[in-house]
């Protein structure tokens, strides 16, 4: 497997784990087979990092990764790479909303 499949591959996997729609047991069980695995990608590692991180708690939404990572010093990453357009849009409609009051 070369290395951009690798990692196509990966980003796949942290796409399922933000799937609001996947089932939290489908999601908890990638979870934990992905706790040793190194990403090819650093944006992959940090973003699957956070990931972990918020899970427990609750579910993983645009918003929330986005302000963890923006936290952690990672700012920049582009959440639709993780979320279907669907789920970027609400949140971004979301806080316009909120900026608006």
């Amino acid at each position: 497997m070369d290395r951009i499949t690798k990692s196509a591959d990966e980003l796949q996997l942290l796409r399922t784990l933000c799937d609001e729609l996947a089932a939290g047991k489908q999601r908890l069980e990638l979870l934990r087979f992905l706790q040793n695995h190194v990403f090819l990608d650093p944006e992959h590692q940090v973003v699957f990092e956070s990931i972990c991180f918020l899970f427990p708690p609750g579910p993983v939404s645009a918003a929330r990764l986005a302000i963890h990572l923006n936290n952690r010093g990672f700012p920049d990453v582009e959440m639709e790479k993780y979320f279907p357009a669907v789920t970027v849009n609400r949140v971004r409609k979301e806080n316009t909303n909120k900026n608006k009051t």
